[in-house]
């Protein structure tokens, strides 16, 4: 039988609300803690979620010394993941960290080897890979089934109003952002491009801010690439397109073409099987109820977060890592510290690092 983790969270803005709702309804994990240097948010989040008896902590430190703790769930700015990851990994502790592991690869390479050294579990989380649609055509992928990759892509077309940057004050700064519509936003879909078309060789960028003169880094970035394979690649990464489009990604070669927004829209190959057929009807695109992660962060759902963190705790259970394990989360951050690097200098090719 798996065990019950005790899990915190730390951290408590619009990921850490996730959490603090997820965690509670998983058979296996346990919520015992929340800590945020604003105890309010922490008290709201508990409150929002419906959740009682929960210890709330403004200091990550005492919490950890405190609490008896399997996991903690790291949900605070990106450029504060090394400190808040590390912090738990130095007492035992493992950690499911949100996207990205961290904005700089030397802050990730440290925490991947301090997890590896004191012999804890250490993961990220990239929600998107438990959707049905994505996983249906990195299957095909692994199957062979398109052939030759000729090209794939990513486009995540979404909007963000000022207020978005002026609330959060840490969004769209290079040091607790890394980034901005690239690092932040599209970071899930260049994850996706690479998990399901394979390693990306080099990249070639135009970016920058168009409707938030504000903010420090890119609202919009387009960008070419070559995977190793010798494919062709193209990435769209935007906070400027009002009203905000759903996120899609594209593949396709000699022998079939797919393609995922907000389902299974297209899914054609030579060899046709009847599979085919009643994915694509099960996996529909359906139109959005209301506003979604397009125009507003906060109206991400609960679901994909939950198998997300679930196949995480079930590997643990088996002794294995995750499959968003340290050096695979990793590999999206390399693209997109490539694509700034191309961007600083004027759309020039960068290889991935």
């Amino acid at each position: 039988m798996s065990r019950r983790w005790r899990c915190a969270v730390v951290g408590t803005n619009t990921a850490g609300q996730t959490h603090v709702r997820v965690i509670p309804q998983l058979g296996n994990a346990q919520l015992v803690a929340v800590c945020d240097t604003t105890p309010p948010k922490a008290h709201a989040a508990l409150e929002k979620a419906g959740v009682s008896g929960i210890a709330v902590y403004d200091d990550l430190q005492r919490m950890l010394a405190s609490e008896q703790i399997d996991v903690l769930h790291v949900a605070t700015p990106s450029g504060n993941h090394e400190e808040h990851c590390t912090a738990a990994i130095e007492r035992g502790i493992n950690v499911i960290c949100e996207k990205p592991l961290e904005i700089q690869l030397d802050k990730i390479d440290r925490i991947t080897a301090a997890a590896e050294t004191t012999g804890v579990r250490l993961a990220t989380v990239y929600q998107n890979r438990w959707n049905e649609a994505n996983r249906a055509i990195k299957l095909a992928v692994d199957e062979g089934r398109f052939g030759t990759i000729a090209w794939a892509g990513c486009f995540t077309p979404w909007y963000r109003p000022d207020k978005y940057y002026d609330e959060g004050g840490w969004r769209g700064t290079w040091k607790l952002d890394g980034g901005g519509a690239i690092m932040n936003q599209s970071v899930h879909n260049i994850d996706l491009l690479q998990w399901i078309a394979g390693p990306v060789k080099t990249v070639s960028a135009y970016g920058g801010s168009r409707i938030h003169p504000r903010i420090e880094t890119e609202d919009t970035c387009s960008v070419a690439l070559e995977f190793e394979s010798g494919a062709l690649g193209t990435i769209l990464g935007t906070t400027a397109l009002f009203p905000g489009m759903p996120a899609r990604l594209e593949i396709g070669g000699e022998n079939g073409t797919a393609i995922q927004e907000n389902g299974l829209k297209l899914l054609r190959f030579r060899d046709e099987r009847p599979a085919d057929k009643d994915l694509l009807a099960r996996l529909a695109p359906k139109p959005p109820a209301g506003p979604g992660v397009a125009s507003s962060a906060a109206a991400m759902g609960n679901d994909l977060h939950a198998r997300n963190i679930q196949a995480i705790l079930s590997a643990w259970d088996e002794g294995r890592d995750a499959e968003t394990n340290g050096p695979e989360s990793r590999k999206a951050v390399a693209i997109v510290l490539a694509i700034y690097e191309s961007t600083r200098r004027g759309g020039s090719p960068v290889n991935i690092k």
